[in-house]
């Protein structure tokens, strides 16, 4: 986000005076240097999203699993590397920051560290202790965080086969990571889930990917209705926010992101999703995510698949205003008081003849108007990049040049 524009609130000595609206422009009128405790604690979600500015995602690293590895491995971060990720580092994050990003979205795979199948909900200490430094070094480069559960083996599909195993292993993580965690600055978010929150509660768990099911087979689809995954996604939140309000220190008031329905703009915005409710709380302290990855035939193919045909440009008069069109959806939650987080957003590359991958035609034109929709409704964005143009190892930070200059110029 524009710097001017995104990085405004309005300091402890002037909002002890403020009536807070739901009113974005509420925060826009006071430039800061350093936002205190009390000033979060006051501070309504749709500041925070305001002061959270561009994110980028620490993608495939924490939230890779391999249970092939067991449950109990002292060196943690062979979890993280189990996709091909380069090992984190501290640096990583400082280019983050150097690179005109003010958030990063660490996702976390959780329970491939639970033996839950025979009984053991505990997560891995030496993993838990493994995320926590992660979430120290971008903390310490000056980054707002975002922590999840994500994907992790497809678990969830355990909603549509055994509601009161899948309802335990979500409170034991959370339980677990709140705590751990509770006494953290605000600047760290948790974020109840990912996209696997809705129409997938009927994927399948399947014991061929997941060695600990050898003895249960949730490998068959489950058959809950949409209207029952939607009333299901409104009781997980809510323990999801029940969980870590009931923990005390700074997770009284942390704010909490909100998983959308498949955290599809068009599916969330239906009448049929509801968001929790945070009684502890006067002050509006939820976000909701989404993700933007439309046109998904431009977006996430490379290649011609069964679903579609892949498409290797964008920047129509026609494509601006389909973008805005979707993007101004969102306000539903923002007019209710609501912070709104793009938790994913990102094009992939085209595949050539050889094999060799190029950058798509109108990327910088894509990026960027996803970047001015979030700063003409305050939707705070947050780029996937898996180690392509954002490099993780090497020389670290963009590649490409004119990706950069997306981000560099947006200061």
């Amino acid at each position: 986000m524009k710097a001017n524009i995104k990085k405004m609130v309005v300091v402890s000595a002037i909002m002890a005076t403020i009536i807070y609206t739901a009113c974005a422009a509420s925060a826009a009128s006071y430039s800061y240097t350093e936002v205190s405790a009390s000033d979060y604690e006051n501070m309504e979600a749709q500041q925070l999203t305001k002061l959270m500015g561009n994110g980028i995602n620490l993608g495939n690293t924490m939230e890779a699993t391999g249970p092939w590895f067991g449950y109990n491995q002292k060196d943690a971060s062979q979890y993280e590397t189990a996709w091909g990720q380069p090992k984190t580092t501290k640096e990583m994050f400082e280019a983050m920051k150097k690179a005109g990003f003010d958030s990063v979205r660490i996702p976390v795979a959780w329970t491939h560290t639970m033996d839950w199948a025979n009984g053991d909900f505990e997560i891995n200490k030496n993993y838990l202790e493994r995320v926590a430094q992660v979430v120290n070094w971008a903390l310490d480069s000056d980054l707002y965080v975002m922590i999840n559960d994500h994907w992790d083996y497809q678990w969830w599909g355990l909603f549509s086969h055994d509601q009161e195993l899948a309802f335990k292993i979500y409170k034991e993580m959370w339980s677990q990571v709140g705590e751990y965690f509770k006494d953290y600055s605000y600047k760290l978010i948790f974020e109840g889930g990912n996209e696997e929150l809705g129409d997938r509660f009927n994927d399948t768990v399947d014991s061929k990917v997941d060695s600990r099911l050898k003895n249960v087979n949730y490998s068959s689809r489950g058959t809950l209705m949409q209207n029952d995954c939607y009333k299901l996604l409104t009781q997980v939140t809510q323990l999801f926010v029940d969980t870590i309000r009931s923990q005390g220190g700074n997770n009284t008031k942390r704010f909490l992101l909100i998983p959308g329905y498949d955290t599809d703009i068009g599916k969330t915005t239906d009448s049929r999703y509801v968001m929790p409710t945070d009684s502890k709380n006067k002050i509006q302290k939820l976000i909701i995510s989404v993700h933007y990855y439309t046109p998904s035939t431009y977006c996430i193919l490379s290649e011609n698949a069964s679903w579609g045909r892949v498409r290797n440009s964008w920047g129509t008069a026609n494509d601006y205003t389909a973008m805005q069109n979707d993007f101004k959806k969102m306000t539903k939650f923002t007019e209710a008081g609501y912070g709104v987080i793009i938790g994913e957003y990102g094009v992939a590359q085209k595949k050539e003849s050889n094999g060799s991958y190029t950058k798509k035609e109108g990327m910088e034109k894509w990026l960027t108007a996803v970047l001015d929709n979030c700063d003409e409704y305050n939707y705070c964005p947050f780029l996937w990049d898996c180690n392509t143009f954002f490099k993780k190892n090497g020389t670290l930070g963009f590649t490409d040049p004119e990706v950069a200059a997306v981000y560099t110029n947006r200061k």
